[in-house]
């Protein structure tokens, strides 16, 4: 299934009338749908010209996907494998949501030529293979179609350091940033490549020592504004003997975006409940902000009005949209029942008109 939604603003350059200024300070709005008057009180009647085509942004994010391939993917799963039905579900919804996250792709573990020296055959992750960029389903598709599942262990401590390595070194100038760790287990394999024995380190809150690298490297990641999701998938996932039931839990927790209900992971036992957890992830992935950016912003005293689905919208904090920033025109939020629709994707587009009231919303004409 995938989410879909348009973005469309549309910019009428021509001034249809001279407005006073809001009482709220950044621009004149008409919040009855009627012709909005100008200075000395006249109807406005003039013509405006064709629009112009502005875009309305949503706050970038960056997501890397961090992608399980060991063994235990291989394990049977409704119509396939615990591979095959979420690779599918991914290459899908990332094709989705290109147009508004910026993904990149790494799984692990990946071959150990790839690790010199790794004490452990199976315990090796390396840098993404698919970096983080716009418009990028076709490269992590085809990244993901590509995995085979290998015989070996679950670094996930090494691969989120690996993770976080990669962003250390990625300027793009996108300051909401995500792992997307998704895997069928607990980790098995420590920071330093060797099997953890299944006891919790010294001094380490009861964690075996695999599992305590890997929240370690949440931690670290989240230290840097970096939030991790954790997807689990598979059933029985608590029923690993080498660590205790609540280590996914304790990482998702470090992330910074557990998961409102349940172990604080995101659980997808069948693939029925694995599509929809990966939705309910990547749309909160989306709607962490119901912030936009006019691009290019209106003028000071310019008269602005929003419309949702070609209903214009009240100008409020309560339940409407405001500009969000004090004393700058350039972003508007949007507020209760909007912000709403707007982070569950109800909705079909969004629009701004400037210098034009309501009544000519839809017909480029001033009446």
């Amino acid at each position: 299934m995938r989410a879909r939604f348009a973005l469309l603003v549309l910019l009428l350059a021509a001034a249809c009338a001279e407005t006073e200024e809001s009482p709220q300070g950044d621009a004149a709005v008409d919040r009855r749908g009627a012709p909005a008057a100008d200075v000395q009180g006249s109807e406005v009647g003039r013509e405006c010209v064709a629009p112009d085509p502005v875009r309305l942004n949503a706050s970038a994010a960056d997501v890397l996907i961090v992608f399980d391939a060991s063994e235990s993917m291989g394990i049977a799963f409704g119509a396939g494998t615990r591979y095959t039905v979420l690779a599918d579900l991914l290459a899908n919804l990332v094709d989705a949501y290109q147009q508004w996250i910026r993904f990149g792709f790494a799984q692990f573990p990946v071959a150990d030529a790839l690790c010199p020296g790794q004490p452990v055959a199976g315990c090796c992750a390396g840098a993404p293979s698919v970096g983080v960029a716009p418009a990028n389903s076709v490269a992590v598709g085809d990244a993901i179609g590509n995995v085979l599942p290998l015989v070996g262990n679950t670094p996930t401590a090494l691969a989120l350091q690996r993770a976080h390595d990669y962003y250390a070194g990625l300027e793009d100038g996108v300051a909401d940033r995500y792992v997307l760790l998704a895997t069928d287990g607990l980790p098995s394999c420590t920071l330093l490549g060797n099997l953890s024995a299944g006891q919790p380190a010294e001094g380490e809150e009861g964690l075996p020592s695999a599992c305590q690298d890997a929240v370690d490297q949440v931690n670290a990641l989240a230290g840097d504004h970096i939030k991790v999701l954790v997807l689990a998938v598979g059933a029985e996932l608590n029923d690993d003997p080498t660590g205790p039931p609540d280590c996914l839990g304790q990482m998702a927790g470090a992330g910074g975006m557990p998961s409102p209900t349940g172990p604080g992971y995101y659980s997808a036992a069948s693939p029925e409940s694995l599509q929809s957890t990966i939705e309910y992830i990547f749309g909160g992935v989306e709607r962490t902000s119901c912030s936009f950016a006019l691009d290019p912003k209106p003028a000071p005293r310019t008269l602005v009005t929003v419309y949702l689905d070609g209903e214009p919208i009240p100008r409020s904090r309560d339940d409407g949209w405001d500009f969000d920033r004090p004393g700058e025109m350039g972003h508007i939020g949007f507020f209760g029942e909007y912000c709403d629709r707007i982070q569950h994707f109800r909705y079909s587009t969004i629009e701004a008109h400037f210098d034009c009231p309501p009544s000519c919303g839809g017909e480029i004409v001033c009446q």
